[in-house]
């Protein structure tokens, strides 16, 4: 089992009445330091249009909204052979943004090959052995319903964790979230607020420095 780490981004400060204060208990400092939080990711999908990208964990279900450069490349021909990262992640409240790293081996896209000049196209850099394409991601978390990883076919290689970095939001470390949008019919067809879920298959995962 891999690990992920969502590490944390600069935070502003959570609230207006902290402003000008110099020091704080030691139980104040505790309850206002990061939180983390370790979450099994074992299914992902893509609405029918497109647009979103669905991430089931064992503890929350997570809508990214999905870039077009990112959805061309998990529509391309060539997905099968991606080496995929998600990284650099931060929760606050309900919100949770990322980056995230697709390559290529320059053994799979070899120079001059339809799959390097497909690949190129569609965004790819040339790096030292491999191309890569990368991108920030962002989106909501929700508390799971009923649809879970075991429910639907495994979509990663095998299920991973991560480590959530949750910031400090204004209301503290209490924010309340909404229930998972997301839902299953008795053919077990998954949807999306009445659009069409789709597993999708991602055959490695790689582990990269932040």
């Amino acid at each position: 089992m891999k690990r992920r780490t969502f590490l944390a981004l600069p935070a502003v400060a959570a609230s207006g009445m902290l402003a000008g204060c110099a020091d704080f208990g030691p139980v104040t400092k505790e309850w206002m330091k990061d939180s983390k939080y370790d979450e099994t990711l074992s299914t992902f999908l893509i609405t029918a249009d497109g647009k979103q990208l669905v991430v089931l964990g064992t503890k929350y279900h997570y809508i990214f909204d999905l870039p077009p450069s990112l959805a061309t490349v998990l529509k391309a021909p060539y997905r099968p052979k991606l080496q995929t990262a998600f990284l650099d992640f931060e929760a606050r409240g309900e919100r949770i943004t990322g980056r995230y790293a697709m390559r290529l081996r320059y053994a799979d896209a070899p120079d001059g090959s339809e799959t390097s000049a497909r690949a190129l196209a569609d965004g790819f850099k040339e790096e030292s052995g491999y191309l890569e394409e990368e991108g920030t991601i962002s989106g909501k978390r929700y508390l799971p319903n009923e649809v879970t990883p075991s429910s639907v076919p495994q979509a990663f290689n095998r299920p991973y964790q991560v480590t959530v970095t949750e910031k400090l939001t204004a209301v503290g470390h209490g924010a309340k979230l909404a229930l998972s949008p997301i839902t299953m019919a008795a053919d077990g067809a998954l949807g999306l607020l009445g659009l069409a879920l789709f597993p999708i298959a991602l055959t490695a995962f790689i582990v990269m420095a932040s």
